[in-house]
């Protein structure tokens, strides 16, 4: 009676994209979580993975993610030039942080950054066990709640369900972050996906609100309050502006005023 084998091979890298680790004195220990920060919607991804970098001691920049298809932009932190997808690490938690603050332009240009993430990912020289990503779920008007909730390859689900995450029904992922899944759906890589609700700006309440669940399930201490902070002044500068446009609005009804168009220019 013959038995069926299953034989898994990590899969190649794509021809187009590289890391690039240039600290090779930081040994990354065996099951790191790849926590990967995408500029989507709402710039949930980005913001997240900077409060883990800004709040994480000994998180360290190990290395960075180039590619063909990055689109032509720079970016600098109080002048000091910085690659666009850095890679840090932080040994304390076995965290992998992966930070893209530009989008690409190319849509195709995802699928082979995934092949070469996961590429390396499951090398001898990292041997991660989990990826995670993030998304936004885009709300018009003001959001008084960011409930997180997941989407999580089967083996994954009970454990997720024991920090009180709801799991999403049925729903799509798109962009840079479904090839990760997809592509970790291949190998041996487990894969989960957090969403909150997101406006079309960025949205650092949300940000928070899947923070606090990485506390719980990483056993963190991130601290979201500045977070919250940020979203109330982008929230009452949103209720400021529609407010603004409501007066005009109103003006524009009631001619022969001599005020119609004064108002932007007090």
């Amino acid at each position: 009676m013959s038995l069926l084998v299953k034989k898994e091979y990590i899969c190649e890298k794509g021809k187009r994209s590289s890391i690039v680790i240039d600290d090779l004195s930081v040994e990354i220990k065996e099951g790191a979580t790849l926590v990967l920060g995408f500029a989507g919607i709402g710039l949930i991804g980005p913001i997240v993975a900077n409060t883990l970098i800004e709040q994480l001691p000994d998180a360290k920049e190990i290395g960075f993610i180039t590619s063909e298809y990055l689109p032509p932009i720079s970016v600098f932190y109080a002048g000091v030039l910085k690659h666009p997808f850095r890679i840090l690490y932080s040994p304390k938690h076995n965290l992998l942080i992966g930070i893209c603050e530009v989008p690409f332009q190319v849509v195709s240009a995802y699928n082979d950054l995934s092949k070469t993430i996961c590429n390396w990912a499951l090398s001898e020289d990292v041997r991660a066990k989990e990826i995670v990503i993030f998304q936004g779920i885009p709300q018009r008007g003001i959001i008084d709640e960011y409930p997180v909730y997941y989407a999580a390859e089967e083996v994954m689900m009970e454990h997720l369900e024991k920090f009180g995450i709801t799991k999403v029904e049925k729903g799509i992922i798109v962009g840079p972050e479904a090839t990760i899944l997809n592509e970790a759906l291949t190998n041996r890589l487990k894969a989960y996906a957090l969403f909150t609700p997101v406006l079309e700006i960025p949205t650092p309440e949300g940000a928070a609100s899947i923070l606090e669940v990485l506390n719980k399930i990483y056993k963190l201490s991130i601290n979201t309050a500045p977070l919250i902070e940020q979203g109330k002044e982008i929230k009452a500068k949103m209720l400021e502006l529609a407010q603004k446009a409501q007066e005009y609005q109103q003006q524009q009804q009631l001619p022969g005023t001599g005020k119609e168009y004064t108002q932007y220019f007090q």
